[in-house]
């Protein structure tokens, strides 16, 4: 038994004994509860199921980093991982905190459903909110866009006014998606933490731009989370490719049938990442092991006292490889779809190489057989209407949907038209008549040949991206008369956006003749889109022309696309993802085309 004078030795020593500082994730796990007001996994916090988030965590009590960037994908737990994080500050380091959203909407909608309930229902925030006499918390104090805490208060805003912004010094910042907060108010809002020594800013988003979280992503130190592969050991981290046509995911080429469908029970079952160091196969199984094995590594030197970090879905957990997969195959059918998988599920801005392609990288669609050679089953013919002249382009078809350019180029007259038409044995021509100054010409023209000319018109937000309209040529009206031709109404962005995706390789049987004209390159590459984000957090997408100011080719490549589908020949195969899949090869014409193919 002690002594007295022991026990009091003891004593001491407990008291001068210096304790081990409790990090955030620890505090998380033992302090941080969802309930199903939140989440359908309900249950004491946990980090094991996304042991990625733990170094993010801690972040939040490093003295040394000042600024947190996530670029990261859908279903990855980074919204979770923020408000987790804020809620160790409530408890542990109380100071001002102002949380800036796209817009108070959203801000207030997501402060009632998920935030307030998440601070009720884990006992070490929720002792620290407002109450009123009877213990129950106060509203008033606790409302969506304002919480008193005892020891702090926090403010979430929408970020689409600068008013909003500029009566919030605070010492944590945190900004969510930040890609639909206007950048001058990005900016703005950073400010709120000047004169602070000791502040932090988190900030995430999935990019939409290049200047939004991807340009923040690229001032910190790039750190990407790495894993052990299970076959070879090396650490390696998930891509979607590691080259130019070197994609990662890939399934069972019997799982695309020849009608080019898809049997979407065999991609999900049995897609697999192919690991680029020595190509095993990785199921979904294995990646929960590989995760908690991982870490984050720098890949580059960034700014002291900034971190970023990328992660895409393929990370996530509580999505599979097939998937992800069928994501990406049904992505494929609409621009608006494929920019949803590269930002949403990929992490990565919507940019040029996706669908603007380079000069250089149009070559590659080059294929084995020269200009003016018949090619295709069926020959269709464009026109663009100038104001002294047209602008022609013939391209042959197969009955899959493969096409091959044959020729282009300018014509003086619609005499020429004819030869060239005649020339290539096409069965069909659709010319642009919106030229305001040619447009009575053209009509006339067409009806002079209507059995085999389309006439067409651009525009933009068709409810259907084409419709065929009987316009009598004389009157210019649709009204019921002897006599008629055949007018396409056209959504330009469409189609253009069609071309866009062949122009990239995105879509296969889109092909080009061997050595192709300077001319052409020139003008199929002359049409982009920008997007940006309007003050009320949409985004919008807007089509411009290079410099040069020719896209005439291009043009003639909408409205031929156009015609195709009309006549049933636009359906192409997408482009594949596993290796061993063959190119399609041009083939030539076996016979003689009917006169007219409708």
């Amino acid at each position: 038994m002690k002594t007295p004078t022991e026990r009091l030795l003891d004593h001491a020593f407990k008291i001068f004994t210096p304790t081990r500082k409790e990090s955030v994730v620890e505090w998380a796990e033992r302090n941080a509860y969802l309930s199903e007001r939140v989440t359908e996994m309900a249950g004491r916090y946990s980090t094991s199921e996304h042991p990625y988030v733990q170094e993010i965590l801690n972040l939040w009590q490093d003295p040394k980093v000042k600024k947190v960037s996530l670029c990261w994908g859908s279903q990855t737990s980074k919204t979770t991982t923020t408000y987790v994080g804020l809620g160790w500050v409530i408890d542990r380091n109380p100071s001002p905190i102002l949380w800036v959203w796209s817009n108070e909407k959203q801000a207030r909608n997501f402060s009632n459903d998920r935030f307030l309930p998440f601070c009720e229902d884990s006992e070490a925030i929720a002792r620290h909110l407002p109450r009123t006499n009877d213990g129950k918390v106060d509203r008033d104090r606790a409302s969506a866009l304002r919480i008193e805490f005892d020891r702090c208060s926090m403010n979430l805003i929408g970020g689409q006014s600068q008013r909003n912004v500029r009566n919030y010094p605070v010492t944590y910042l945190v900004l969510d998606e930040i890609d639909v907060i206007p950048e001058a108010i990005r900016k703005d809002v950073h400010d709120r933490v000047k004169g602070r020594r000791s502040y932090k800013i988190f900030q995430s988003s999935t990019p939409i731009e290049e200047n939004g979280i991807w340009a923040e992503y690229l001032t910190g130190d790039r750190s990407k989370y790495f894993m052990p592969c299970p076959h070879c050991e090396e650490e390696i981290s998930f891509e979607w490719k590691t080259g130019k046509n070197d994609y990662r995911l890939q399934y069972p080429g019997e799982a695309k049938r020849e009608d080019g469908s898809y049997d979407f029970d065999q991609v999900k079952n049995e897609t697999f990442y192919s690991c680029q160091s020595c190509g095993g196969q990785i199921r979904d199984a294995d990646k929960f092991r590989m995760l908690r094995q991982g870490k984050w590594k720098p890949t580059a030197t960034g700014e002291p006292g900034v971190r970023s970090f990328h992660l895409s879905s393929l990370y996530s957990p509580t999505i599979t490889f097939g998937e992800m997969m069928i994501k990406w195959i049904k992505a494929q059918d609409s621009l608006d779809g494929l920019k949803q998988f590269v930002t949403g599920w990929l992490a990565e801005p919507w940019k040029d190489e996706l669908l603007n392609a380079t000069e250089e990288a149009t070559h590659e669609l080059s294929g084995d057989y020269e200009r003016g050679e018949m090619m295709g089953e069926f020959r269709l013919m464009a026109v663009d209407v100038q104001r002294a002249h047209f602008v022609w382009l013939v391209r042959g078809y197969d009955q899959d949907g493969t096409s091959y350019l044959i020729d282009h180029g300018y014509a003086p007259s619609y005499t020429e038209l004819d030869d060239i038409f005649a020339r290539y044995e096409c069965s069909s021509l659709v010319m642009d008549t919106g030229f305001g100054e040619r447009t009575q010409e053209n009509y006339e023209a067409i009806w002079r040949r209507r059995s085999k000319w389309w006439a067409s018109k651009g525009w933009k937000n068709l409810t259907t991206p084409v419709s065929i309209k009987a316009v009598d040529p004389f009157s210019g009206t649709n009204k019921s008369g002897k006599y008629k031709l055949r007018l396409l109404h056209v959504d330009t962005s469409v189609f253009g956006g069609e071309i866009l995706k062949r122009r990239s390789k995105l879509v296969e049987g889109f092909q080009i003749y061997r050595e192709p004209d300077r001319d052409y390159i020139k003008q199929i590459n002359g049409k982009f889109i920008v997007e940006s984000v309007t003050r009320t957090g949409e985004t919008k997408q807007e089509w411009r022309t290079k410099r040069h100011g020719q896209d005439h080719f291009f043009d003639c490549e909408v409205y031929l696309h156009a015609l195709s589908k009309v006549l049933g020949l636009g359906a192409v195969r997408k482009k594949e993802t596993k290796e061993n899949e063959q190119k399609t090869k041009p083939r030539k014409k076996q016979q003689r085309s009917e006169s007219s193919i409708w």
